[in-house]
Order: C-alpha cells, then structure tokens, then sequence
C-alpha cells in the first residue's frame, strides 16, 4: 500500500483530475476548462434548482464584499476583472501560461462573471477530496493491466513515458489501454458508490459520461508527468 501511495506523487493527480472533469461536469458545472484550455471539456448539466441556489449565494458573496469595501458590486465585479487580467498577463510574459491559455481564461470569466469561479474552485477541492481514497486501487489496476508493478509504472512515468508510450512497449495496444484505464475508472467509481461517496445514478451518469467521450481517456494516457505535476 505505501508503494501505491507513492505512485500517484505521479501519475494520480492525473487520474484524479479526469475524475473531477467528469463528476463536475455532471453535477458541478465544467471543472478546469477555463485553466486547460481545453475546449473538449464537458458541460454542465446542473439542474435549475441547483444553478439557482449557486447564482443566489454569488450574489450575497458579491453585495457582502462590495458592502465590506464601501462600494457598488458593479465597481467590485469590474475591479476584480481588470485585476484578474493583469495578473493573468504577467503569468503570460512568465510564461507560466501562454498567450490562448490566458484568452480562454478571460472569455470564460466574461461568460461566467461574478463568482461563479470561485464557487467552481469551493466544488473542485471537495471533489478531489471524496474522489482522493480511491487513488492508489485505481494506479494499481492500471500497472496490472500494463503487466508492472505499481513501482515500475511510477519509473517510467518519472523517466518523462507517457502511458500509451509505457503500453506500447509491453504490446499493449491504444485500445487496450483504452479499456484499461476505463475500467479501472469505472471500478473505482463504482466503489465510491458502494461506499456512499457518490450515489449509484451519480456514478451510472459518470460511466456513461465517458464511454461517449472517449478523448478524456485519450488525453490522460497521452500526458507526461516527469515532474510529478500536472
């Protein structure tokens, strides 16, 4: 078990992001999108209840700051985007993000103003939180799969492989890996049913969610995580 544990200092992160992508997509409004630049990112389906009580609790965090600041929450929504962009360009001449990734941030925050990024963050933590148990049974399924040990798969992930380049040095197709790391994920979130975690049409939408997109799992299996990070 601590040699599991270790391994995901590599690759879990990742795994645990697809994770959160799928489950926030579901029922917590699109996870990271904004942050990856990704435009495949999945999309909300929140009920209008739930999108109701987000967008009232935005507003009372809105008007409670604007208050606390003695100023109109139309100042504190335009001060805090002037703001957000020039730290979002610093990070550009940085070059901690690039010029797109920095774009897509801003178009996503002009589309969703207020705090509804904020909100997003609040969800996100909670999600890793739930989803963080089932980490290291999940990297030990896909070493199986891959006919290594959990200690191999986190050597050659540190030596900067992706999985598809591990797989295809054990003659293990794309598709294969493919299925691999679906199932795994969907044993994984079966588990968290079973445990409460989430609940059984939760964890039925999440599985159904990735079988029609695929190009989650493609994406994953195509990182490299030499550093550990995502």
């Amino acid at each position: 078990m601590k040699h599991m544990k270790k391994a995901f200092l590599i690759g879990g992160g990742a795994l645990l992001l697809l994770l959160c992508i799928v489950f926030g997509a579901l029922f917590a409004r699109p996870l990271l999108a904004s942050a990856t630049g990704q435009s495949g990112s999945p999309q909300a389906t929140a009920t209008p209840g739930a999108a109701s009580k987000s967008g009232a609790y935005c507003q009372q965090w809105l008007q409670d700051l604007a208050n606390r600041l003695h100023v109109s929450v139309a100042t504190l929504r335009q001060d805090s985007n002037a703001a957000l962009s020039d730290v979002l360009d610093q990070m550009v001449k940085d070059g901690k993000l690039t010029q797109s990734e920095a774009s897509a941030i801003k178009q996503r925050l002009a589309a969703h103003p207020g705090c509804s990024a904020l909100l997003n963050g609040a969800k996100r933590a909670a999600i890793r939180q739930q989803l963080k148990p089932y980490l290291p049974d999940l990297a030990n399924q896909i070493a199986q799969g891959l006919h290594l040990s959990v200690d191999q798969l986190k050597a050659q992930l540190q030596a900067g492989k992706t999985l598809k380049q591990i797989a295809e040095a054990q003659h293990i197709s794309a598709s294969q890996l493919h299925t691999i790391v679906l199932n795994a994920i969907e044993h994984e979130v079966d588990r968290a049913a079973q445990a409460g975690t989430i609940t059984q049409q939760q964890a039925s939408a999440i599985k159904q969610y990735l079988q029609k997109h695929p190009a989650l799992i493609t994406r994953l299996v195509n990182r490299h995580f030499k550093s550990g990070t995502l």
